[in-house]
C-alpha cells in the first residue's frame, strides 16, 4: 500500500512540474514584458524590439508581443520578418483579421504560400487544442490511479486499469515530449536559390526574394525540400526559418 502511495505522489509531482513549471518560468519575464511595453509606447521602437526577440529566444512570448514585433518590422520594411511574427500572432490567436492582412502584405509583395488560409487554420486549432488535450490525458492517468487504488483496498486484480493508465500515460508523453508542429517553412534570406535537388551542382529552379512561405516535405543534410508551386525544389537550411511558436 505503502508503495502504490509512494508512486502516486511521483507521479502528481511529475505532473505538476510538467504544468506548472512553465508558468512559475514566466513570471521571470514579466518585468521584460513591462519594459519592452514602455518603450513601444513611447515609440521606441527598436529597442523594444531587442528585448521582445530576447523574450522569444526564450520560448516566452504574448499574442500581443508577436503583433507589436510584426509592426515594428513592417515599420521598418522588413516585410518578411513583419510577415513571420504575423503568421505566429495568428498561430496563437486565430485572429482573421490578420490573416487577411497577411494575405495584403503578400500579394502587394508578390509573395506565395498565402493564397490558401486552411493550412494556417489547421495549426491555429492544433496549437489551441493541443495543451487542453494533454490535461484530459493526465485527468484520464488520474482516474485510472484512483481506480487501481480502488481496486487494490478490494483485494481485486486492478490488471484492466493499468493498462488504461498506461494507455493515458504513453499518449500524454508523446503528445508533450513529441507534438505535431506546423510543416511550413518561410524564405529568410534574399537571392536564395532553389534548386532541382539537394546539391549545390543541381539546376536551379527559382531565385526568391525573403517573405515566401512554402511547405516542407523533408530534410536531406543542410537542405530542405520543399514544395514550389506544384514541384518539389531544395534549398539550403539556412536560409529558411520554421514557423512555429
Amino acid at each position: 500500500m505503502k508503495n502504490i502511495q509512494t508512486g502516486i505522489l511521483k507521479i502528481l509531482l511529475l505532473f505538476a512540474i510538467t504544468f506548472f513549471g512553465p508558468i512559475c518560468h514566466a513570471q521571470i519575464f514579466t518585468r521584460q514584458f513591462a519594459y519592452a511595453d514602455s518603450l513601444f509606447k513611447v515609440k521606441q521602437y527598436t529597442q523594444s524590439l531587442k528585448i521582445y526577440e530576447e523574450v522569444l529566444a526564450a520560448k516566452q512570448y504574448t499574442p500581443a508581443m508577436l503583433l507589436k514585433m510584426g509592426y515594428i518590422h513592417e515599420g521598418l520594411g522588413n516585410v518578411s520578418q513583419g510577415l513571420y511574427y504575423l503568421n505566429l500572432y495568428y498561430m496563437a490567436t486565430g485572429d482573421d483579421q490578420v490573416l487577411q492582412k497577411m494575405q495584403e502584405l503578400a500579394a502587394k509583395n508578390r509573395l506565395v504560400g498565402y493564397e490558401n488560409p486552411e493550412s494556417d487554420e489547421f495549426y491555429y486549432h492544433l496549437n489551441k487544442y493541443g495543451y487542453l488535450i494533454s490535461l484530459l490525458l493526465a485527468a484520464a492517468a488520474m482516474f485510472c490511479m484512483a481506480w487501481i487504488y480502488t481496486k487494490k483496498r478490494q483485494g481485486k486484480k486492478p490488471i484492466g486499469a493499468v493498462v488504461m493508465m498506461m494507455v493515458f500515460m504513453v499518449l500524454l508523453a508523446v503528445n508533450v515530449n513529441f507534438p505535431i508542429i506546423n510543416s511550413e517553412v518561410m524564405i529568410s534570406s534574399s537571392t536564395t536559390y532553389l534548386m532541382s535537388g539537394p546539391s549545390a551542382g543541381a539546376n536551379v529552379i527559382a531565385v526568391v526574394e525573403a517573405g515566401h512561405k512554402l511547405r516542407k516535405i523533408n530534410k536531406k543534410d543542410v537542405w530542405v525540400e520543399v514544395q514550389w508551386f506544384d514541384q518539389p525544389a531544395y534549398v539550403k537550411e539556412n536560409r529558411v526559418t520554421p514557423i512555429r511558436l
